[in-house]
């Protein structure tokens, strides 16, 4: 009797505990788990020992598989600084992803710069960072508001480091409030 009841429960063991293999090897498919996972993020860049960024994120992923990136799944702040140590910039966005084999980095879902020198505020859905050609830029619809109030749209934009020397493509004027 004994022998019965445990060879009818191992039956119903193998029989009732069926896996598609399709969902186990998404589960274990190693591209969606993170190699290295980092929470609540503030680190200072310096370049000869002069700080020149600021980076903050609530969560920052790692992943070294055919190409090494970092992501910020739930958005990051960049503070750029001039050579007088005072903020120059804000790069915010919802989401980053930081291609490091390629030198670029790009900014997704409500991307918002503020010029701290200037006063303007620049807004965009995506933005590319390119580290090696220190070039920042938009494929994308882009929104300038400048400091006396006027809000300027375009098709893209494009923009050295410091976001100084820009330029927006197909701007138009939208609004403008003379005080």
């Amino acid at each position: 009797m004994f022998r019965i009841v445990v060879l009818s429960t191992t039956i119903l063991c193998f029989l009732s505990c069926k896996n598609d293999i399709a969902v186990v090897n998404q589960l274990l498919e190693s591209d969606t788990i993170p190699d290295e996972i980092a929470k609540n993020i503030h680190m200072f860049i310096s370049e000869a020992g002069v700080v020149t960024h600021e980076f903050k994120a609530p969560v920052l992923f790692t992943f070294h598989k055919e190409t090494t990136y970092q992501e910020c799944p739930n958005g990051f702040e960049i503070i750029t600084y001039n050579s007088r140590k005072e903020k120059q910039s804000k790069l915010t966005a919802l989401y980053g992803i930081n291609h490091e084999d390629e030198n670029r980095m790009e900014a997704k879902r409500k991307v918002v710069i503020n010029n701290f020198e200037t006063g303007e505020i620049i807004e965009t859905e995506h933005l590319i960072w390119d580290l090696e050609k220190k070039l920042i830029y938009s494929n994308t619809q882009i929104k300038q508001t400048k400091s006396d109030g006027s809000i300027y749209m375009g098709e893209r934009f494009e923009s050295d480091e410091s976001l100084n020397k820009y330029v927006i493509y197909n701007a138009r004027l939208i609004f403008y409030e003379k005080e």
